[in-house]
């Protein structure tokens, strides 16, 4: 192997070697926000429910994670968001207003799933929640900012969102709460729809991407040492030498 192949070959190990222990690092410190995301979520999760609307009005803050019950009645305005699976089977999620007492705002409930065979399109008639007031409770839970609106798309006259976003909620009702509520339980929640499942916390893949990456780097520098070596062994060996 001449000079010049030999020090592109060290320049490349180095370069791809370094590129993937970077890369490894990165999942490590997704690794970390995650248990640490996770981490605040259950300490939320273990405090006591607030009371909505009388906590809102006393100025305590609802943390994502943390549990509500909300006293109020349903609204109409339906918000669809698209592409999901439960239970194997495709369908859309069905997101209702629930106007809280006293004027207190509009909190978002994630009412439940509905099966769609394109995963976009709702059944004609989705069943509606309770009517007049009620109470409801479950996980409160942040409602993203996006940089799209939740990508809205108009099929078959229907408008269906691809998630949920805060901006595009305050628009359709002013004075929509920061968070959203996950119904609690198992069973058939306001309207007879199937309830979502709260997000897990588990660790994810992080841990073992990080460890693919590093055995990635690894096997690039010891495919290099392998690779000098044998250019080593293989070179004219001069007069007298042992």
């Amino acid at each position: 192997m001449s000079p010049v192949r030999r020090t592109a070959l060290v320049v490349a190990v180095v370069v791809v070697a370094s590129v993937a222990a970077a890369l490894g690092r990165w999942q490590l410190r997704r690794l970390h926000s995650r248990r640490a995301s996770n981490a605040i979520l259950l300490a939320a999760r273990a405090k006591a429910p607030l009371q909505i609307p009388d906590d809102l009005r006393r100025g305590m803050p609802i943390d994502s994670g943390r549990r509500i019950v909300a006293r109020g009645h349903f609204d109409t305005g339906d918000v669809v968001i698209r592409g999901r699976v439960q239970d194997d089977a495709p369908g859309v999620q069905i997101v209702t207003p629930f106007v809280l007492d006293n004027g207190a705002g509009v909190l978002w409930v994630m009412r439940g799933f509905v099966r769609s065979p394109d995963a976009v399109t709702p059944p004609d008639s989705v069943p509606r929640p309770f009517a007049g007031d009620t109470v409801v409770s479950g996980l409160a839970l942040a409602v993203p900012i996006t940089g799209d609106s939740g990508q809205p798309l108009v099929h078959n006259g229907t408008v269906t969102w691809k998630r949920l976003d805060r901006g595009m909620l305050v628009r359709r009702r002013p004075g929509s709460l920061p968070v959203y509520l996950l119904l609690a339980g198992n069973s058939a929640g306001p309207g007879r729809l199937a309830v979502v499942a709260p997000p897990e916390l588990g660790n994810g893949p992080h841990l073992s991407y990080a460890i693919q990456w590093f055995g990635i780097a690894l096997a690039v520098l010891t495919f290099g040492a392998i690779m000098l070596w044998r250019d080593g062994r293989s070179r004219p060996q001069p007069p007298g030498a042992p």
